[in-house]
């Protein structure tokens, strides 16, 4: 049987189909011609095998570069926290550097192929249903297609924020399209539907490994639980994450196993995306002979290794690394698997870490293959390490929060926070009051999760987004473009969009 991404290699070009079903409009020619052999919604949708193709083209929109191959990982979340100072180069990363415009490109990549996951979903949603076929798996058909657009309305949302429409409904004319933008709580009933959809549709907890990557039970739990969580709904958020803590998900006994090509989908992972390769491919979105690999290290990777502008970690990563030891006094394991320093035998790729860089430099390491010469050593996708959504390590720290928030310092909240220390074997944590546990899982988040694309979402939920970066510039020192609050919090919408749609205006912080 096939793995999920050798599926969407075969189907790569049928999600331009279903998009262009769901979306080419214009004016009726004089004549209408109708080829009875071309793919249409209606000829199309009309048995399981098609209802399968149809949802494998979902899939197809992840891994592009346009996507989490590449604009959505490295630019839109790893670059966009605190964590990191990413170099300025404003035709590429000016998301990451809250330098981007209506019209910046890579922004607009992004929005293209994640709508394209909304557009693709919502055809399987509306037209599956229809389809003669076994009951049990088009509910699992269904349900996974109501994960994979939550999980696309989720990162719509919290990168663009209340300033774009929501689509859930097929679009069969213009109208359907111009929609006004949703407000943050019509997003978040939306993906709170879903997610629960998808929970509840007979999907396994866990996919056999020739299904690995598809959406399960376990990752609409976590993702619902994560959309609850932000929105501060304590009690339901532990309540969804404690169906996760029953021992079907694990943590792996080797943090860097889940940074590189030998670790994917393993015992920790709920949900990543699945890179096939494709070296031989190009640029661009969904469709056709396009990369579906990790293209994001070179926006990562140490400056002189990439062609790319480059981050370099902040010094308060490292300090709050150095700030405990292991029940040994070592030096907690995570920091050399996070980031490399001038420490004795530090390696940049194939060359000691001396021979361009000095004591003040510190550099990511995190998911980097430094088994090669460079970051685009074989080709820009070179390396197969999947992208992880959400991994029990989260989970854990996720559920910690929410239980310490809705039962201050509680000893279920402080089991779960030790337990990822424990893997590690950094000592646990005595008891706490509700501030102090806060305190203790924020830092731990950073240490557990740093350069995973998770820092800038926390910090938008907590609110302190504009307080951490205007109140430390030097985090920034790279970048020429100052964080302006009430404005950085989101991007630009695609100009494009809005000159489009007449029930749709720019982000007043951008007009």
């Amino acid at each position: 049987m096939k793995t999920l991404s050798k599926y969407i290699h075969t189907y790569r070009n049928l999600v331009v189909v279903l998009f262009v079903l769901l979306s080419t409009f214009g004016c009726k020619p004089e004549l209408d011609l109708v080829n009875p052999n071309a793919l249409n919604s209606v000829n199309f949708w009309s048995n399981a095998e098609e209802a399968e193709q149809g949802l494998i083209a979902v899939y197809a929109t992840l891994p592009t570069v346009h996507s989490f191959g590449r604009m959505g990982t490295g630019i839109m979340l790893i670059q966009r926290g605190d964590d990191v100072d990413p170099y300025e180069l404003e035709a590429v990363n000016g998301p990451g550097t809250f330098a981007a415009s209506p019209t910046q490109p890579r922004m607009n990549e992004f929005w293209s192929e994640i709508n394209k996951t909304v557009s693709t979903a919502n055809q399987v949603i509306h037209r599956v249903p229809d389809i003669d076929m076994d009951e049990t798996r088009k509910s699992q058909i269904i349900a996974e297609a109501r994960f994979l657009r939550g999980f696309a309305h989720f990162y719509i949302f919290h990168t663009w924020g209340p300033h774009v429409p929501l689509y859930k409904n097929l679009i069969t004319s213009t109208e359907d399209i111009q929609l006004p933008a949703a407000s943050a709580a019509e997003f978040y009933a939306s993906m709170e539907e879903d997610f629960r959809a998808a929970r509840d549709g007979g999907l396994p907890m866990k996919w056999d490994a020739d299904n690995y990557g598809r959406a399960s039970q376990g990752a609409a739990m976590a993702m619902l639980g994560k959309v609850l969580l932000y929105q501060e709904k304590w009690s339901e958020a532990a309540t969804e994450f404690a169906k996760l803590l029953d021992g079907q998900y694990s943590l792996v006994a080797n943090y860097e196993d889940n940074f590189n090509e030998s670790g994917v989908n393993n015992a920790e992972s709920l949900f990543e995306i699945q890179y096939d390769g494709n070296i031989n491919g190009g640029w661009g979105g969904s469709g056709g002979n396009n990369w579906r690999g990790q293209a994001w290290e070179n926006d990562i990777a140490p400056r002189l290794y990439t062609s790319q502008a480059s981050v370099d970690v902040n010094q308060w990563v490292l300090d709050l690394f150095m700030a405990q030891t292991t029940n040994g006094s070592l030096e907690d394991p995570r920091a050399k698997a996070t980031m490399v320093w001038d420490y004795p035998g530090a390696m940049v790729y194939q060359d000691p870490f001396s021979l361009n860089y000095g004591p003040s430099d510190i550099l990511v390491r995190k998911y980097l293959n430094f088994e090669h010469t460079r970051a685009d050593d074989g080709g820009w996708p070179a390396s197969l390490a999947n992208w992880r959504v959400i991994r029990y390590a989260d989970v854990l720290l996720m559920y910690a929060e929410a239980e310490n928030e809705a039962n201050g310092g509680s000893a279920n909240a402080l089991a779960r926070l030790n337990e990822v220390r424990q893997r590690v074997d950094m000592p646990d944590y005595p008891s706490m009051n509700q501030t102090d546990m806060r305190n203790a899982i924020r830092d731990e988040r950073v240490r557990e999760l740093s350069i995973e694309g998770h820092r800038w979402f926390d910090l938008l939920r907590w609110g302190i987004a504009a307080d951490i970066f205007i109140n430390n510039p030097e985090r920034r020192a790279n970048s020429v473009t100052d964080f302006v609050r009430g404005k950085h919090e989101y991007l630009p919408v695609p100009q494009v969009d809005v000159d489009n749609n007449p029930n749709l205006d720019q982000n007043p912080a951008y007009q």
